[in-house]
């Protein structure tokens, strides 16, 4: 794959990211590979690359595929232990069983799951290893890199034997320093210590001969003397040959492991390229984690979608500062290959042009992008960049001349297959003459059907780019009230410098910017003043479209809420009339009973006028408690009532009353109700409001676990701000609220009124007061529920 210049990774800052990928590897030989990466043109190879670090970053995220992944680097043992004979020291073997355990781990791993990460599987297919080999190594070397006391009998006895006889030489050697110290031949302080392997102990130089032994070693000043007494010197003569025997029992040991690992010795040298490749592979997946990257698919053709891409060193600069990065979503392909962005400077021009270079280079030496997963990326056979000041004093060229020497090679080297990105295009040189030659090379790079990004200010770019097939303008958006960039891409028109709102921004004499419309004329100053009146128009029409959004959804949302208020009450009416035919004919059913009972009573009395008389009294009576229960009960209903329909347990208030019917708040939801239909009720609107949300299926406790008891309204308009109001106010009522605050500031007072206005009234609102002085006063509004 080619590329331009030699520093493009400097450049576009790959060269940092490739610091970030080395400082993940953890072998040697792995940072050697994250050292040579390279972008290539293969799409079968790059494909083969991407699905490695796929795989590797969906196994790490795996909660029940575990394998290591600690890749120690062990060729340099196994290079050592070639030659027969050789054996290497338990640190080593240390090291090795660490290598040996992540291969075994993998291998396994692949034997069970290989078919689903077939790329990584298909890096192990030639690797076999010695199961027993790990467990010897585990037998023999111990945690600390030292041979066990187990590893064999031979060296268990040697070193128990060594153990009694230190202790022997220990007790007799303490006997003699307790003497010395009664005799004060040594300090009172003295202890005993080591020379030479051997245990001594300290003597006054001019008691030397008084005590019978061979000296080791003297103090710094001469004063003192090490020496060992002859009645130790035997014993620890025995404690060294015994020394010397474990450290040939220590070597036999470690030659016999070490012709253990010689004769796996090939597949060993299989596993430690395994393990590099993995490392590498493993050090993506990390890459990925810090950059939250991801592969996205990737196609054949030159053409890309790119979705919320982020400049990964951007989002890492960022992150410490807890700034957001904004993200760029840019498609090109054959009917739109080449995007022409202008815009003020410092506008994010060329941070959206680093942007597409950087993750195309990373994307095509196997890395993970910083960009949204559904995005498409294609595959480009050369990458060309000319970015920054490229002056040579080596070359004797000037920043123009390099320029140009940058777009004759672009001229000659670029193709279909070509992706080129040049950052203020045309700079350097009187703008007449540059941008008349930035124009002809584009013009010839169009033709030559290539993918590009270029930047500029030039008004000739900008004119070409709507008229020219091939090429599109793009735009930085920009705040024209604040005269701030907002570092968002916006594609399809050019963009304006705004050099004359900036300077009038920062203070330049009127007269000053005055004078310099007229000089460059009329022309340029009006197409300057369209742009400027379209980014005006169209930032205008986003603020009406957003809060038409806004209104559309809270109007769903009160056309769902009404409908499943209309859904419940349409059940309940179903229910009390079933209720009601039911109770009907329980009553018609003990009539009949009553009435079959007074004629029998009457024949049994062969109709005597007594009986007659008091069984139709009974009936009667009968009658009179059946009308009675028929009879409605109801009290009057008026305005400020907490009330139901009735056979409902949903309660709402009375906002008013006009002739029969009466208009209810239930909850945030009015409804015209007849108020024969209504009746009085015990339960506050509150309680009664949340039983309804229940049934409607509402998640109340995750509503109150993440219920904020504060808003802040300022900068609202008036209809804004009554609708927040109302909104937060239900809301609190709904998760049983006892305070809330609201926030409008001082200002005029408008917000403030607006906040008494709409609470003023209200059933369920106790109180309103403003804020304690310290807290904000007479800014925040609190207000208690009941």
């Amino acid at each position: 794959m080619k590329v331009y210049p030699q520093d493009i990774e400097e450049k576009l800052g790959f060269d940092q990211i490739r610091n970030h990928l080395i400082g993940f590897c953890q072998s040697d030989r792995g940072e050697q590979l994250a050292k040579k990466a390279k972008p290539t043109d293969n799409y079968e190879v790059l494909i083969k690359w991407l699905n490695q670090a796929k795989e590797m970053i969906r196994l790490k995220r795996s909660s029940e595929d575990k394998v290591s992944f600690e890749f120690p680097d062990i060729d340099d043992y196994l290079t050592r232990i070639r030659v027969p004979g050789s054996f290497l020291d338990p640190q080593d073997f240390h090291e090795l069983k660490r290598g040996v355990k992540t291969l075994t781990s993998w291998v396994l791993f692949f034997q069970q799951k290989g078919d689903g990460y077939p790329e990584l599987f298909s890096l192990s297919s030639r690797i076999e290893i010695d199961s027993n080999l790990a467990i010897h190594i585990d037998k023999t070397i111990d945690d600390r890199g030292e041979v066990k006391d187990s590893a064999s009998r031979e060296l268990a006895e040697i070193r128990s034997k060594i153990t009694k006889s230190e202790q022997a030489v220990r007790s007799a050697i303490q006997k003699i320093l307790k003497k010395a110290k009664e005799d004060q031949f040594t300090e009172d302080d003295s202890t005993l210590t080591v020379r030479d392997g051997r245990l001594v102990i300290p003597v006054k130089a001019e008691h030397k001969k008084r005590i019978q032994g061979f000296v080791h070693d003297e103090s710094a000043t001469g004063q003192t003397v090490y020496l060992e007494p002859g009645e130790v010197l035997d014993l620890n003569n025995q404690v060294r040959e015994l020394k010397y025997a474990e450290k040939r029992e220590v070597i036999r040991i470690l030659i016999e492991l070490s012709d253990h690992v010689r004769a796996n010795l090939s597949d060993l040298k299989n596993g430690s390229d395994l393990l590099e490749k993995l490392d590498f592979i493993h050090a993506k997946a990390l890459l990925a984690d810090l950059i939250n990257g991801v592969i996205p698919e990737v196609g054949k053709s030159t053409s890309f979608s790119m979705i919320n891409a982020i400049h990964p060193l951007l989002f890492l600069s960022h992150q410490a500062s807890s700034k957001p990065v904004i993200p760029l979503n840019l498609t090109l392909d054959q009917e739109k290959r080449i995007l022409i962005i202008s815009g003020p400077n410092a506008g994010g021009k060329s941070v959206a042009l680093k942007t597409v270079g950087l993750l195309q280079y990373m994307l095509q030496a196997g890395l993970p992008v910083s960009i949204n997963e559904e995005s498409k990326m294609g595959i480009f056979s050369s990458i060309f960049i000319d970015i920054g000041d490229t002056q040579s004093i080596e070359d004797d060229l000037s920043t123009y001349s390099s320029h140009l020497a940058s777009m004759k090679f672009f001229l000659k080297q670029t193709n279909k297959k070509s992706l080129f990105l040049i950052d203020e295009f045309g700079k350097g040189t009187e703008p007449q003459f540059g941008g008349a030659i930035a124009e002809s090379v584009l013009h010839e790079l169009n033709k030559q059907r290539a993918f590009g990004i270029v930047t500029t200010h030039y008004q000739n770019l900008k004119k070409i780019g709507d008229e020219t097939p091939g090429l599109i303008n793009g735009a930085m958006k920009y705040d024209l009230e604040a005269l701030e960039p907002l570092f968002e891409l916006e594609v399809g028109k050019p963009g304006s410098s705004f050099a004359f709102e900036i300077a009038s921004k920062i203070g330049l004499p009127a007269e000053i910017i005055e004078s310099a419309r007229k000089k460059i004329g009329s022309s340029h100053v009006a197409y300057d003043q369209l742009l400027n009146q379209l980014e005006k128009e169209k930032a205008r029409y986003e603020k009406l479209t957003k809060k038409l959004e806004k209104d559309q959804g809270d109007l769903n949302k009160v056309r769902k809420d009404y409908e499943d208020l209309r859904s419940m009450l349409e059940e309940d009416k179903k229910r009390i009339i079933k209720e009601a035919k039911k109770e009907a004919n329980h009553i018609l059913e003990a009539a009949n009973k009553d009435v079959e009972r007074v004629i029998r009573e009457i024949k049994e009395s062969k109709a005597s006028k007594e009986r007659t008389k008091a069984a139709r009294e009974k009936l009667d009576h009968k009658k009179s408690q059946l009308k009675e229960k028929q009879k409605p009960r109801k009290a009057e209903i008026k305005e400020g009532d907490v009330v139901s329909v009735i056979g409902q347990d949903t309660t709402g208030t009375v906002q008013k009353i006009k002739g029969k019917q009466a208009e209810v708040l239930f909850g945030s939801m009015k409804s015209i109700v007849s108020t024969d239909k209504l009746q009085k009720a015990n339960a506050s609107p509150q309680v009664s409001y949340q039983k309804k949300v229940k049934k409607l299926g509402i998640d109340l406790s995750n509503k109150m676990a993440n219920f904020n008891h504060e808003i802040s309204i300022r900068g609202m308009r008036a209809d804004e701000a009554m609708s927040e109001v109302e909104a937060f106010i239900d809301e609190a009522l709904l998760v049983g609220a006892d305070e809330i605050r609201i926030v409008h500031g001082k200002g005029h007072g408008v917000l403030r009124e607006i906040v008494r206005t709409v609470t003023k009234g209200h059933p369920s609102i106790a109180s309103i007061e403003d804020e304690h002085a310290d807290r904000g006063g007479a800014g925040i509004s609190v207000i208690k529920l009941q």
